[in-house]
């Protein structure tokens, strides 16, 4: 049998042994404590992210709520509430998304309202839808143009050109984008042409006109600006395109009245109005200023 002595030893070996398996530690054989740093670590490893939260869809727009916004934005535009009728067409299109017609409507009435990025957007997803409504690419490049994007608006003008080659209005907004891109030949021919085809468009014998001042030749201007101000007489920067022809081929006088005009139809820019003061003494020695047409009204 064993001794007293020996069943003690093993209790006191059984006893360590079962310590260091709970996990007991230094001298005073109490539990292992994590740090702080450890707890931080394990709530980390075990705190789920949420799934993000998407944002609710617009509720799409039945046929019914499409077609009397429809009804309205029509009614609208014909009345000359642009932002109004934006707003109408705009549900209306979310109701009818293969409505080539429908977005260019919207597309116009964006674009009367000041919206032309909205007007581009709108025009560019009729135009997808179909390209061969020439009013849709030509009302595309009169947008392009009035942006600054002459490019675009070139590309759009071709665009047209492709569906009638003989649209005075899609040659307008060629010869403007080549004009401002640097291309004043082709942009002579161009609207040339355009006017052959329209002699009674005035928006093209502006162009044409501002064009011809630009390359030096008042006097050939004269002839398509005095068109211009026949048939558009209340538009601002006709009446100061012609005060700059007149001007720059002597005729003072007349320059004071057509600068007297262009203040009197809106002066945009307020160009006529610092011409007439000049001619009236105050800047003698300032060249005539020119503002240019942009024909931005879509038709």
């Amino acid at each position: 049998m064993r001794s007293a002595a020996t069943r003690s030893t093993l209790v006191v070996l059984f006893t360590a042994s079962a310590a260091t398996l709970c996990g007991c530690s230094g001298a005073s054989g109490e539990p292992a404590r994590p740090g702080p740093q450890t707890v931080a670590v394990e709530q980390s490893a075990v705190k789920s992210t949420p799934a993000p939260v998407a944002a609710p869809e617009a509720a799409p727009v039945d046929a019914r709520t499409a077609k009397l916004a429809w009804q309205d934005g029509v009614a609208q535009f014909d009345q000359g509430r642009y932002e109004a009728a934006a707003k109408s067409l705009a549900t209306a299109a979310k109701g009818r998304p293969t409505d080539a017609y429908g977005r260019y409507l919207l597309g116009l009435a964006l674009a009367r309202s000041g919206d032309l990025s909205g007007a581009e957007t709108a025009l560019v997803e009729s135009a997808g839808l179909d390209g061969t409504r020439i009013k849709t690419w030509i009302n595309l490049a009169r947008v392009r143009n009035d942006r600054g994007d002459r490019t675009g608006a070139l590309d759009a003008a071709d665009h047209a050109l492709a569906v009638d080659a003989t649209s005075a209005d899609a040659l307008h907004q060629r010869g403007r984008a080549l004009m401002e891109l640097g291309r004043a030949d082709e942009a002579a021919d161009t609207l040339t042409k355009a006017r052959e085809i329209a002699p009674d468009n005035g928006y093209v014998a502006n162009t044409l006109g501002l064009l011809l001042i630009d390359r030096g030749t008042p006097q050939d201007a004269i002839p398509h600006l005095e068109t211009a101000r026949t048939l558009l007489p209340n538009v601002a920067y006709v009446r100061n395109n012609l005060g700059v022809a007149y001007e720059r081929t002597g005729r003072l006088s007349d320059a004071k009245l057509e600068y007297l005009a262009a203040v009197e139809a809106g002066d945009t820019g307020g160009k006529a109005a610092r011409s007439l003061a000049r001619l009236g003494g105050s800047h003698p020695s300032e060249s005539p200023e020119t503002l240019v047409g942009t024909n931005a009204q879509p038709q």
